[in-house]
């Protein structure tokens, strides 16, 4: 409940604000998130332990009048629309293997407020590899073991005076991940837990010194060079 919720006070930046006039009893934008979510959950795929793949493309037909409303909000909508679709996918713990793709179009069979929505898992080749996020920052965990702290002789050095020189490291073996901590003077937590040593899933939260990191496992399109 939690989720949809959000997902609808999300959208309704775009129903209350400057586009509310545009709607009054017709096709509302809540109605295309709840379609374009509702296909995301029933065609994701479970293709191993920690990971869910939903489908990356989705195509949303609507009727001629819909459609022309619609369009009227420019690229705020799919924009909007894409926003929240990430958001879910992601509170899901669903990964996508290529870059989300949103289209509105017109079908002229439909009635009015109807919308149909398909979708499509992009057909490339992916690498699954582990990666840190901090304040908006990236960091690409490359090696087998990937230490963090304030001091230079870590693989990932922060500028936080509450964390040790090395302070905790990430562990990676191709397919699953791992967390110790480095025997830091403060403590490592993994999603408000204390923790020594244990498995790392994707999205967890991870509170070093003053920083809180987020762990994921992302997809990158495996270059055919």
């Amino acid at each position: 409940m939690g989720f949809l919720e959000n997902f609808e006070k999300g959208l309704e930046r775009i129903v209350t604000g400057a586009f509310s006039k545009t709607f009054k009893s017709e096709l509302q934008p809540i109605e295309i998130a709840s379609s374009i979510r509702a296909e995301m959950d029933s065609k994701a795929s479970i293709v191993s332990r920690d990971r869910i793949l939903a489908p990356n493309t989705y195509l949303v037909r609507l009727s001629a009048a819909d459609f022309q409303r619609m369009r009227a909000l420019g690229a705020t909508l799919v924009a909007e629309l894409t926003a929240l679709t990430q958001s879910h996918a992601q509170k899901q713990g669903f990964q996508f293997g290529a870059a989300l793709d949103i289209k509105l179009i017109e079908d002229g069979s439909l009635n009015l407020g109807q919308i149909v929505v398909g979708s499509a898992t992009e057909e490339i080749a992916v690498t699954w590899g582990p990666q840190l996020e901090l304040s908006g920052k990236l960091y690409s965990l490359t090696s087998g073991r990937t230490s963090v702290g304030r001091d230079a002789s870590a693989d990932i050095q922060i500028d936080d005076s509450g964390l040790s020189r090395k302070h905790f490291e990430i562990l990676w073996d191709g397919s699953k991940a791992g967390i110790r901590d480095l025997g830091s003077t403060n403590g490592t937590k993994v999603d408000g837990r204390a923790i020594s040593e244990g498995p790392l899933q994707s999205e967890s939260q991870i509170s070093a010194g003053r920083s809180v990191f987020t762990f994921r496992i992302v997809a990158s399109k495996v270059s055919n060079e």
